[in-house]
């Protein structure tokens, strides 16, 4: 009998300590579905009160802000926390549309017309091929839109 009431006790400190690490708080979750690959805002916006454990709060979506420029990579359903992994940045270059290429060197800038091969957001690596001269090269897309050629 003394097993079982220390067991009871252990449990019950065992819940009050994880009782004591979660907390409830507000978290933006969309209004409406929001499709894989489209705006997150652009679904609107509402607030809902959840409850959860301290160490898990950096895995959502604290602050509106925080989805600015960002589309869904799967389907959200209203009401819903949001995940951060739920989320990705829009692609600035997208799959056969015309791409300014860039090429720097010592001073000296080259810039020609290309059409992208893959679509992918600022910083990634994507395929393009040069119009003029049907070759492909590889880039990294910058914050406008351009692809930055390496040498």
């Amino acid at each position: 009998m003394a097993r079982f009431k220390r067991f009871l006790f252990l449990a019950a400190a065992s819940c009050l300590s994880t009782a004591a690490l979660a907390a409830e708080v507000d978290l933006p979750v969309p209004s409406a579905v929001v499709y894989a690959g489209k705006d997150v805002l652009s679904a609107g916006l509402g607030t809902r009160s959840f409850i959860v454990k301290d160490e898990k709060l950096s895995l959502f979506v604290s602050d509106p802000s925080e989805l600015r420029g960002k589309v869904a990579r799967r389907r959200l359903v209203p009401g819903q926390a949001i995940r951060l992994s739920d989320l990705t940045t829009a692609d600035s270059v997208k799959a056969g549309m015309p791409v300014m290429l860039v090429y720097q060197a010592a001073g000296l800038t080259i810039t020609g017309l290309g059409t992208a091969l893959q679509s992918g957001a600022e910083g990634e690596v994507v395929q393009v091929r040069n119009i003029d001269s049907g070759i492909t090269v590889s880039g990294v897309v910058d914050s406008d839109g351009s692809v930055q050629v390496q040498g």
